[in-house]
This record gives structure tokens, sequence and C-alpha cells, in this order.
């Protein structure tokens, strides 16, 4: 263990090497008086040991050259006053002699160790010293505060006044001295110490102290880094986990089905908690440049839920509506989300755009009051609920459409069925009922020349009959179309219909009947609406195989203008081609003609048929028996 008289003895700067010489000539003074009362008690050669405190002393206070030079004074002493003859320099025996040399001796060695163990209580101080700055600046989350301290220490192991710590980097002046403190190219700060200073204690500063406090600083830096970034690590799997959350409970919404505006306000109420509770607004885009707020919690626009605003540029709506992507405005320029007047007290919005199917909705505005700007990756965390929001507006759009879809299923199957019973009734029935008649008056008949002519009408309505229930039939499922294919049944169309029709048919192949069946009624009420509404003068029917979809396009020179919502048959074959997986777009600008397109996959096939039970196994019996 140290000892604390070391520590003591062992100042930062040593006093002056007068006071030096001074106190070691009053030393060795002290001692040659202590030696008079203790020379008849003692044996003479021990007599000059006594000199060997002052030489340690000495030693540890100035080191080991005035070491030396009084352990030269110690013997020169004790020569004069005690060695006989006394108060001479002269040495009469050998056994004076070999005194004189041993305490030589020790007085020299004595002298190094003690300059050695002052050298130890130097590094001793300074591994303390190290230690105390270790516990102030790693201990400390606010570095800049434990500095003063540090520099305390500083000036209290060097006895240096006036030593100051500073993270920046300050000029020199006449007073005090700067020491730059770095880690390579990087500046950790500056020490500041008084100018005039001794040359130990400078060696000791910038040989020991400095090399120390830069490591020190250099670590607490690391460890602030390395602290900044766990925190970071932390808030941003904070931020992450309660995103994640949100989403969940959206997307919990969504796929149990609830309405659009439960969907709607629990997006708005998340979007405002995951970004600090600022205002969130969902709106829709009309045709127009209008806008609908459906939901939100901005105060100001709670009564204007469900009402219609002009989306110009200057706002975000509009912004996003114009360009199609997220849009943010940070200041005071920043508009309001969706009325043309800016909205008092906001600093900033962004928003984003609603993507349903490709085709833009509408957006979600974020607004602030704050000075501060808004979180930079606000986009990114509120992306996930735009994409539910959009999953919920086309899950209650499919829906729609598969109930219309029903309806119009419903609605056309009573149609044909009512269109088949008229054609039954005001065709074959009406001719079998005047067949019936014609039957019983040839009963009343008395000559067989009546009767040949009668039965040979009978025929004659027969044939018209069986040609009338031909029609209908072809109407309900042509016959050509389950004969020969889709390519036989199209050129049938083609030469019935009253507009000359050019056809481009790439057909190599036969298709599933389903498809043929859905094909041909696209082609056939397309010709159906031509003759009927666009008056056109020409025709293109182009059908072929592009990989595993069957390709239709239909285009006339007509008026144009058809609109599938306005009952021209045209959403019962949308109808049928979404039902086969496929897609049916229509382009029809005034006075631009019809152009109908629709891509049907070939990779499906038929639905098999069930086999029909034993019990219910029909025949059909042909007259005659047969």
């Amino acid at each position: 263990m140290r000892s604390d008289f070391l520590l003591r003895m062992v100042r930062p700067t040593p006093p002056p090497i007068g006071v030096g010489i001074a106190v070691a000539v009053l030393l060795v003074a002290v001692e040659t008086l202590l030696l008079l009362p203790l020379e008849p008690l003692t044996n003479p050669s021990s007599l000059p040991m006594i000199y060997l405190l002052g030489v340690v002393v000495v030693s540890m206070m100035w080191g080991l050259p005035l070491g030396f030079a009084t352990s030269l004074i110690s013997l020169l002493a004790f020569d004069f006053f005690y060695v006989p003859p006394t108060l001479g320099l002269s040495i009469a025996n050998t056994r004076d002699w070999v005194t004189l040399a041993v305490f030589t001796g020790v007085a020299l060695t004595t002298s190094a160790l003690a300059d050695v163990s002052r050298f130890r209580a130097e590094q001793a101080q300074e591994s303390d010293l190290t230690a105390e700055m270790a516990g102030l600046l790693l201990n400390t989350d606010d570095v800049a505060a434990a500095l003063p301290a540090a520099a305390q220490q500083i000036a209290h192991a060097l006895d240096l006044p006036g030593v100051a710590i500073k993270l920046e980097a300050i000029p020199g002046n006449g007073q005090h001295s700067v020491f730059p403190l770095r880690d390579g190219a990087t500046s950790l700060g500056t020490l500041q110490a008084p100018a005039e200073m001794p040359k130990a204690s400078l060696r000791r500063l910038q040989e020991k102290v400095i090399p120390s406090l830069e490591s020190l600083l250099r670590t607490t830096r690391e460890r602030a880094a390395m602290l900044d970034s766990l925190n970071t690590g932390r808030e941003e799997l904070r931020l992450l986990a309660d995103q994640q959350t949100a989403l969940r409970r959206v997307a919990t919404l969504v796929a149990r089905g609830v309405s659009l505006t439960e969907v709607f306000a629990a997006v708005t109420a998340e979007v405002s908690q995951l970004l600090d509770a600022r205002y969130t607004t969902l709106l829709r885009y009309g045709p127009d440049s209008t806008v609908t707020i459906v939901s939100t919690n901005q105060p100001a626009l709670l009564s204007l839920v469900h009402s219609h605003w002009q989306a110009n540029d200057g706002s975000i709506a509009g912004l996003v509506r114009r360009t199609g992507s997220a849009a943010r405005m940070d200041d005071e320029d920043t508009a309001s989300p969706s009325a043309d007047s800016r909205e008092p007290g906001i600093h900033a919005a962004l928003g984003l755009p609603i993507l349903v199917e490709d085709r833009l909705w509408g957006v979600v505005t974020v607004s602030s009051m704050r000075t501060e700007p808004l979180p930079a990756d606000a986009e990114e965390r509120i992306k996930g609920f735009t994409d539910l929001a959009a999953t919920a507006i086309a899950n209650a759009d499919k829906r729609a459409e598969l109930i219309a879809s029903r309806a119009r299923i419903v609605v056309a199957a009573d149609a044909a069925r009512r269109r088949i019973e008229r054609d039954l009734h005001d065709g074959a029935q009406q001719r079998l009922v005047s067949i019936g008649l014609e039957l019983r008056a040839a009963e009343t008949s008395m000559t067989l020349e009546q009767i040949k002519a009668q039965v040979s009408d009978v025929a004659t309505d027969l044939k018209g009959v069986l040609e009338n229930l031909r029609e209908i039939s072809r109407g309900i499922h042509p016959a050509v179309l389950a004969e020969g294919g889709l390519g036989p049944a199209l050129r049938s169309l083609a030469r019935r219909c009253a507009v000359p029709v050019e056809l481009d048919m790439h057909l190599d192949q036969r298709l599933p009947s389903g498809i043929e069946v859905a094909s041909y009624y696209v082609v056939s009420e397309s010709l159906t609406n031509v003759v009927k509404h666009a008056h056109a003068s020409h025709v293109r029917v182009v059908a072929k195989l592009q990989g595993d979809s069957l390709r239709l396009s239909i285009r006339d020179d007509g008026a144009g203008g058809a609109d599938p919502d306005k009952g021209s048959g045209l959403m019962g074959l949308i109808d049928r081609v979404v039902a086969l997986g496929g897609q049916m777009t229509i382009t029809s600008p005034a006075e631009g003609g019809t152009s109908l397109s629709a891509t049907i996959p070939i990779g499906r096939a038929d639905p098999p048929t069930p086999p029909a039970p034993v019990n219910a196994e029909r025949r059909t019996r042909l007259p005659g028996g047969r």
C-alpha cells in the first residue's frame, strides 16, 4: 500500500532550488547538533546514519541532484565535527575512513531510492488523477457539467490555479496557455492553464495529463454516441411496435368487413395518435376539382364532414391530386388541407394519396399547428394506413359490384324468361293453336281433296313453328357455336349484321365452352348496339389468342357516347367477362366512336358437371318408340 507520507512529501511543483539548498543546510545543522547528546551513548560508527533523514527528505522533495549534494555536505559536517582530529577535515585512522565510506555509499543509495520513491509517487498521483477524472467524466450523461470538477482535480494535482476544460476551441491570451484536445483530426475541446508555469508541471501536463484527458473525452464521446444509438434504436423499436399495433387494429376492422365510415374513423384516429395527436383528415376526390371530407379530427372541419370543397393547387389535397404522389408543406406557406383559404395557425402539412387499384381515390392529410416540422419519416409511417384504407374501399367496391352483379343477373334472367315466354306466346303457341283449329276443321271435311289440302296447310304451319322454335333456341345458344366453335359463330354474326363488319380472327383451336359463349355474346351485343344506337358505317372485330388469354376488340366509327350504366346491355357483358376472371374496358367519347376491349384468360376449364343420380336418370323417347 502506498505511504500517505510519501504522497504528502511529493509535490507537483518542487519548491525553488534556493529553498532546497537552505533546507538541506538547515537539516545538516540540526542533525549535527542532534549528534552531540548522542555521541556518548552510541557507537561512533553508527552516528552518521542520523544524516540519512535529511538526505531522504531533500531527495524526495527536490530530487536526486540535491540529495547527492546533501549527502556530501552531511559527510563533511560529520568529518569536521566528530571525526578526530575534530574541527578539521583530516582523518586519522583507517576505521574512520571505512565509516565515512560506508556512510557515503549508504547516503547516495538512500538518495537514489528516495528519488525513485518520488517518481513512483508521481506516477501514483497521475494514476489517481486519471481515475478521479474517469469517475467524473464516465459516470455522467452531461459531460460539460463535469468538466469544471475535472479541471479542479488537475489544478489540485499539479498545483496550477486557473485550469479550465472547454468542449470548444478557445484562443489563448497573455494570461493563459491553451492546449487543443484532439482525436486525430477531430477536436475534442481545449485545456486552459496559466501561461507561467514551472517546466516540470508543463512536462507532466503535456506528457501525462493531456493524453489521459484526450482518451477520456474520446471515450465519453463514443459512450454518448453509443447511448444515443441505443436510445434511438429503442425509440425506433417503440415507434415500430406502436405502428404495427395500430395497423393490426385497422387491419382487423378491414378483415371483419365493417363499414367504410368505421374504417375511416379508425384510420384518422390511429394516424393522429401515431404522429403525436396532430390533425388528420381523410378526403375523397370528386369528378371535378372538389374533395369531400369523409373523416377528420380537426376541430375547424368537424362540422364540414361530407361537405364538398374546391381543392386548388395551393392546398395539400390539390397538390396530391395534381402530382398523384405524396406531398409535404413545411412553414408558414402551408395551405389548409381542403379549403381554398389557409387554415389559421397551421404551420406544416403532408398528404398521402389513397390509390384503389391504381386509381386515385382520395388523400390522407396530416396538419400541425406546432412550429417544428412534421417527422421526416411521417410518410413512411402512415403509408400502411393508406394501403389499408384502399383495401377497405376496394373490398367495399367489390361487394357492391357483386351485389349489383347478382341483381343484374336476376333481372337479366327474368327478362330472358319473359322474352322467351313472349316469343313462344306470340309465335309458336299462336301457330300451334291455329294448327289445332285446322285439324278440328279437317275432322268435318267430307271429301279426300279437302282433307289433303288441310293436311298440307297443317304441314306448312308445323314447318313455320319449327323455324320459329329454331330462332328462339338460336337466341339461347347458337347451334353454330356448339358445332363449329367461335370462329364460324362470329362469321355468322358478321353476315347477319346490318352494318359492314371487318373480321380479323386468329383462332387456331377450340376454346372452353364458357369462354366461347361469353366471347360470342360480347361480340353479338356489341354489334346489336352498333346497329341500334351507334349509326356507324363500319365495324372492326378482332379476336386473337395471346399467350394464355383471348383478346377481343370491337371498334366502330359511330356516334360514341355509350354508357354501361344506361341499360345498353354492356353491364351484362362486363359481368360475364369478370365472372371468367377477365377484364373489359369501354372507351366511347362523344362523336368519336366506341371501342370495346376484353381480355379473357383461357386457362380456366369449364367446371365439371356432376353425374346425375341413378334414380333421376331420364330417357328421351322418340316418336315410334325409338
